[in-house]
Parts: C-alpha cells; structure tokens; sequence
C-alpha cells in the first residue's frame, strides 16, 4: 500500500486487495469494494505478494483524487493481462460519484 492510495488486483475473474491492517482503509476503497458487491463482482481481502501482482491480470490504485487509476508495470513488468474487469469498475464508480454530485 501507498501513503494516500490503496492497491487491488484483478486474478481469474476476481477482485483481491490487501486487508487494511497496515494501511487506512480508505472511503475510495470501501466504495470500490461496496460497488463490486452490489454488482456481483468476488471480491475479496488477502495479504498479497508482490509475485501475484506480477501475474495479475489487472491492478489499479484507488485514493480521493486519481479514483481507480491502472498500474501498467511494477518493477518494469508489464500487466499485460485482461483489463476488462477493472474498467467496468471504473464506469461503476463514476456513475457512483456521478450520482452522488448530481443529488447534492
């Protein structure tokens, strides 16, 4: 995890993040996790290693101002896996946020 943001990873259809023991559990996080249960998307905490973000098929960032912003590399190893999953959470949140500004 980062100072300000919180890491997932996309493997075989589904959605894995790091429990938030060593680090906040963040409000972008919690919303990320809210849309995919509502949405019927597995989800689920797991201390992570950095070997299984290698073989992600995807994985993304979440924090207040990049929202769900994709991770391309780690330690110059492309995530060339499918991204599909992860795109549809995107359009998730921002219809979410979307919502939520249009209703305030």
């Amino acid at each position: 995890e980062l100072n300000d943001t919180n890491m997932f990873m996309v493997k075989n259809g589904i959605v894995y993040t790091p429990f938030a023991d060593a680090c906040l559990p963040g409000i972008t996080r919690n919303t990320v996790m809210e849309i995919a249960l509502k949405n019927g998307i597995t989800i689920r905490e797991k201390n992570l290693s950095l070997t299984e973000f290698y073989t992600a098929d995807s994985a993304f960032a979440t924090g207040t101002m990049g929202e769900l912003t994709p991770i391309k590399s780690i330690d110059g190893r492309d995530i060339k896996g499918d991204d599909t999953l992860m795109k549809n959470l995107q359009e998730l949140f921002r219809a979410k946020v979307t919502h939520l500004c249009e209703n305030f």
